[in-house]
């Protein structure tokens, strides 16, 4: 069945969706509640978490992210409520916050010293890409399905980073002693 325009757009916009698996809709006046608690949580987790790759490895702390950045993705999927929706959105901003840094020390961490800078290079390159072909895929997804369905698609896709995470993990580094 075709999609009309305006439902199209309203699907398209996080505001005025209305996801298939809750019995609420977000209003306008909630939007700037979830994009707020996702906001601050990304940059609380960078500023007091921020210190952790370093510490106990990039890949761990990629991992735990990724992690507790599905729980919330899936959250924000299921819930049932703005209540949890908001929850969801404060816990994927505290995941997403640091799985880009963990994987970044990672790349640094493994490079030849002559490398290392083309290594952080890479990593800011793919994360780019990445969002550049997530973001419109996303909106495609939005166009012709739920916004319910755009959480679990970003859902199923962060936890792809995973099984990278648990590689890294396992991999050694020349010179390093392994961490796991």
């Amino acid at each position: 069945m075709p999609i009309s325009s305006q439902e199209r757009q309203r699907r398209a916009t996080f505001g005025t969706a209305r996801p298939t698996r809750a019995t609420f809709r977000v209003s306008r006046c909630g939007t700037w509640i979830a994009f707020t608690a996702l906001s601050v949580a990304f940059i609380l987790g960078r500023v007091v978490f921020g210190h952790l790759p370093d510490k106990i490895g990039g890949a761990r702390v990629a991992l735990v992210c990724v992690v507790v950045e599905v729980i919330g993705q899936a959250m924000i999927w299921l819930a049932p409520s703005q209540a949890l929706l908001f929850v969801g959105a404060t816990i994927t901003g505290i995941g997403y916050s640091l799985v880009s840094p963990g994987f970044g020390v990672e790349a640094v961490r493994r490079a030849p010293a002559e490398a290392k800078g083309l290594a952080m290079g890479a990593c800011t390159a793919f994360l780019d890409l990445a969002l550049g072909i997530a973001n419109p895929a996303l909106g495609l997804v939005a166009n012709h399905a739920t916004l319910s369905a755009v959480f679990l698609v970003s859902t199923l896709t962060v936890l792809c980073a995973a099984p990278v995470a648990v590689g890294l993990l396992r991999a050694p580094v020349e010179g390093a002693p392994a961490r796991l």
